[in-house]
């Protein structure tokens, strides 16, 4: 039989709180006592020094030196900055914490199981979803990954004549024709390149593609030399941007292109900001946003987007960018998830942040305090209420009980009786503050332990200095007589 495990359980006891640096990156702080173990993960490489966990109800979060870290100044440190010892380790930081750069465990089991957080929604319809290279080209996250696979065209096209057929293979078919691709209209999915890649070749960025636009490549070339204008990439573009002309052929059996392919998407990094909703030519995306707001800018004089670069670099979905005229810079609010890293990061205080609205994630054993909870942090993100400070405070107001006073009748005559009295309820007082200060005496006094109890009693009344002032409870001594001595003293 399996043996029941005891918990000994400390009254008054205070937590024991640890911090460790896990590698180079992470961080771990530990608040643990008899009954309950919370730990807190900081991850230094997701953190952008945004603003969300800020509102933090006991001061425990402060920002780093995030102005010179955006600048390339500083590396490898720390965004925000946590102070283990006002922390309660409530897990409000990860309920906000859009990037997930702060995991919060209770007993092991992560803070997003038992309580609601901010995040935002996406949705992906399979039967619309090609899929293609795209979403995962442009993700500023580098969230989403694509396993594509394309038949290629070589076991698409079958010609009649072998002569034909080993014509094509050497790169020389006997096909005459246009092709011609319009790169306004490319979407830049890559679907062609990987159906026909020995005539079309797409040149992909090496870094992510930049905004206002987007476009992860900076151009498209078609060898006509080994084209024979079967028309396959034409049929495969989802935008329209091919157009194939075949004038003359060899008789060939041209089947239908075929794509198979699951995308992914990391919950861990994705921050919902709609870029792949908006840029997916197959409208196979719904993304909807965290947070909804706007982003003003100020203090226009003092912005230098050729010599600061801070809010280009700190921004987690790189919505801003320099425009190059006298506007200087631009925001593009359609994918700014509104986190506030930029506001932080700027030096002249050129951007303000404000935000209306919030999502938060739904629980499916949901409780009244867990929605006051996360309410009235959130509430306070959006600027619908007071610094959080009390979130956990409660006020309550109680009319006081006025007793009736006794009425004294007869005046009480001073004897020994009555001094013995008073002397043993003046004690009994003393003795009951004494336990309900100590908690270790009230211990005693309800187990019933007298001995114990009366030992430590006596070293707490002895360790304490006397009274210069006499108690008008005192027992009264009687001075006896001196007796006087009949013998005389010798000279």
């Amino acid at each position: 039989m399996a043996k029941t495990q005891r918990v000994r359980i400390i009254v008054g006891e205070r937590p024991k709180v640890t911090s460790k640096v896990l590698d180079d990156t992470n961080i771990q702080y530990n608040w643990k006592t008899s009954l309950l173990d919370k730990n807190l993960k900081y991850d230094l490489s997701r953190c952008v020094g945004c603003s969300l966990c800020l509102p933090c109800p006991w001061d425990a979060i402060t920002l780093g030196p995030i102005q010179e870290i955006a600048a390339g100044r500083l590396e490898g440190a720390p965004l925000i900055l946590i102070d283990e010892d006002k922390c309660t380790f409530c897990g409000l930081c990860d309920s906000a914490c859009l990037f997930n750069a702060i995991e919060a465990r209770f007993d092991d089991i992560p803070a997003d199981v038992q309580y609601s957080r901010l995040k935002g929604k996406h949705e992906l319809d399979d039967d619309k979803c090609a899929p293609c290279l795209l979403c995962a080209k442009i993700c500023p996250r580098d969230a989403i990954s694509v396993d594509l696979k394309v038949t290629p065209k070589t076991k698409l096209v079958q010609y009649k004549n072998p002569k034909a057929a080993k014509r094509v293979a050497d790169g020389v078919p006997d096909a005459k024709g246009t092709i011609l691709i319009d790169e306004d209209k490319c979407t830049w999915c890559g679907l062609c390149e990987l159906l026909c890649p020995e005539c079309i070749t797409i040149y992909w960025l090496e870094e992510k593609p930049k905004p206002p636009d987007f476009i992860p490549a900076v151009g498209i070339r078609v060898d006509t030399k080994y084209c024979d204008y079967c028309g396959l990439c034409e049929k495969i573009c989802p935008s329209d941007a091919v157009k194939v002309v075949c004038e003359s052929s060899p008789h060939r059996i041209v089947k239908d292109p075929e794509v198979e392919g699951t995308m992914t998407i990391d919950d861990g990094l994705c921050v919902d900001c709609t870029l792949c909703a908006q840029k997916c030519p197959y409208e196979a995306l719904d993304v909807t946003l965290p947070l909804t707001g706007a982003i003003e800018i100020q203090n226009l004089e003092k912005c230098d987007p050729t010599g600061c670069v801070n809010c280009f670099n700190i921004c987690p979905t790189k919505a801003i960018y320099a425009t190059g005229d006298k506007d200087k810079i631009a925001i593009n609010e359609e994918i700014c998830v509104f986190c506030g890293a930029c506001e932080n990061a700027c030096p002249e205080q050129v951007l303000k942040v404000t935000r209306d609205s919030y999502q938060l994630s739904q629980l499916e054993k949901a409780r009244d305090w867990e929605f006051a909870r996360a309410h009235r942090f959130y509430d306070h993100l959006i600027g619908l209420d007071s610094p959080p400070n009390d979130i956990y405070e409660r006020v309550i107001k109680v009319p006081p009980v006025r007793h009736p006073s006794a009425i004294q009748t007869k005046t009480e005559k001073w004897s020994t009786d009555t001094v013995s009295r008073h002397l043993a309820q003046d004690r009994i007082r003393k003795l009951q503050q004494i336990i309900r200060k100590n908690w270790r005496l009230r211990l005693l006094f309800e187990r019933g332990r007298i001995d114990p109890l009366c030992t430590a009693v006596q070293k707490e009344v002895n360790n304490k200095k006397p009274s210069k002032t006499k108690s008008p409870t005192a027992p009264l001594k009687h001075k006896e007589p001196v007796k006087k001595s009949n013998k005389k003293t010798k000279p």
